[in-house]
């Protein structure tokens, strides 16, 4: 299909229901040969379904990549990338604490606080790898899966 036809038709096109105005754009699938298939914007790191994502990923003819692509991300085992960070911030404000001679009551507000920060890093980890995985499921829904 040609550019200015593909052009055209996604201006006629509806506003996207998932995507924020602007998302469908420029084109969201990388061509033949990118290391992903889908150009990634999204936290969670895999783009939401649309009918239109659908469409252009359909007409990139790299269904069989993404199917791939979906399957290595499926099977990555989750960081604990937040929980570290929370950990070095907790450690780093402690120390801050007793060096400066805080009270003991200081002190312990500070590991308690710091406890918690930890504990909600780590529940926001876990919700952002939950949502990765229904949305990678999502999308084997529409391409299928190497199951």
């Amino acid at each position: 299909m040609s550019d200015l036809a593909a052009g055209s038709r996604r201006d006629a096109a509806p506003p996207c229901p998932v995507h924020p105005y602007g998302y469908h754009q420029r084109p969201r699938v990388n061509p033949e040969g990118s290391r992903t298939v889908l150009r990634n914007t999204s936290v969670v790191g895999i783009a939401a379904r649309c009918p239109r994502l659908e469409e252009e990923l359909l007409e990139s003819e790299r269904e069989i990549d993404f199917i791939d692509e979906l399957w290595v991300r499926e099977r990555a085992t989750r960081g604990h990338g937040f929980v570290v960070l929370g950990v070095a911030l907790v450690a780093a404000l402690v120390a801050l604490v007793m060096v400066n001679a805080a009270s003991v009551g200081v002190e312990t507000g500070a590991i308690l606080a710091g406890g918690v920060l930890i504990v909600a890093l780590d529940r926001a980890d876990a919700a952002l790898q939950r949502e990765r995985l229904r949305r990678i499921r999502d999308w084997h829904k529409r391409v299928g899966s190497r199951h």
